[in-house]
């Protein structure tokens, strides 16, 4: 009998904060950002935020400046705010103890298999790009990483891993094997963890099995929508499964360095609530069900 792993560093349902960062996602955040990233359960995480006592009132600075930053820490209008937000819990104590059981047996899991060269299968679900977004004070630059090949389980071994894995690659494999949604893949990989993520990288020996599906992005529309792309600002479970979504990894330089994920559109759709591709889609789909209730003619006799 095979052993089904569940990657309990993204399980829901059982944090969340209200950081405004996180009102995106109903304020909902993994296990993984709480108990392994931020560290902040329990204890809760401290925020300094830059403030102006002439801003707050409506007036201009005597600076020029139109927002508050690190030039303007020596002005006699600059204070900070210290704020504490702390995570909550949405189960009783029973449920979550149990939990970080299955947690403790995960992490046992994946320090056998991480940064290991593992054997793989899996079915494709999708094939995104990876975009990395670089901000450095007032300048930004964006660049195409390469490809992540989405699937919504795999084999891992003689493991079945149950949950989202993702494979790293450029555009030589991509332009070599032409992945496509329903394709079967077969290859060997190293495993590692990226901030709660399994993620395949460098693969050999791969044997891909097409299923006629169509490969919607490439190289260059890749490139294209780099430039032309948006960052989604409203609720992104709408955009679940769709071939023009990428993966944007964002890293904040200079004196509050970050680094978060955002979800990027490569058609420029800033609002999925209102996005064409999905609406287009859903039309197809109410064109393709059958009427419940048919009218029938009338026998004439």
């Amino acid at each position: 009998m095979q052993n089904v792993i569940k990657n309990m560093y993204k399980i829901k349902g059982l944090f969340v904060c209200k950081h405004p960062l996180h009102e995106r996602f109903d304020f909902a955040v993994s296990p993984y950002h709480i108990l392994k990233q931020k560290k902040c359960y329990k204890q809760g995480c401290i925020e300094f935020l830059w403030r102006c006592n002439i801003s707050n009132k409506g007036k201009k600075c005597p600076r020029g400046y139109k927002h508050v930053g690190r030039n303007c820490f020596s002005c006699k209008y600059y204070y900070e705010e210290k704020i504490c937000r702390v995570p909550e819990t949405l189960v009783d104590n029973k449920t979550l103890k149990k939990y970080l059981a299955e947690l403790e047996e995960y992490e046992y899991w994946l320090s056998t298999v991480e940064n290991k060269r593992v054997r793989f299968s899996g079915e494709i679900a999708a094939v995104v790009p990876s975009l990395l977004k670089v901000i450095d004070n007032d300048k930004t630059s964006m660049r195409l990483t390469g490809f992540l090949i989405k699937f919504e389980r795999g084999h891992i071994g003689y493991d079945l891993f149950d949950d989202t894995i993702y494979l790293r690659v450029g555009s030589t494999f991509l332009k070599k094997h032409i992945p496509a949604p329903d394709d079967e893949i077969e290859l060997e990989a190293q495993l590692i963890n990226d901030r709660g993520r399994v993620i395949l990288i460098k693969p050999s020996h791969v044997e891909l099995d097409h299923k006629g599906g169509e490969q919607i992005i490439d190289f260059s529309k890749a490139l294209v929508g780099k430039t032309t792309g948006a960052d989604v600002l409203d609720d992104i479970r709408l955009c679940r499964d769709c071939p023009y979504g990428s993966h944007l990894e964002v890293q904040v330089t200079g004196v509050k360095p970050d680094n978060f994920r955002r979800f990027y559109c490569l058609r420029g759709v800033e609002y999925a609530y209102n996005c064409p591709v999905r609406l287009e889609k859903i039309i197809a789909e109410l064109h393709q069900k059958p009427d419940i209730n048919p009218k029938e003619d009338a026998d004439v006799s």
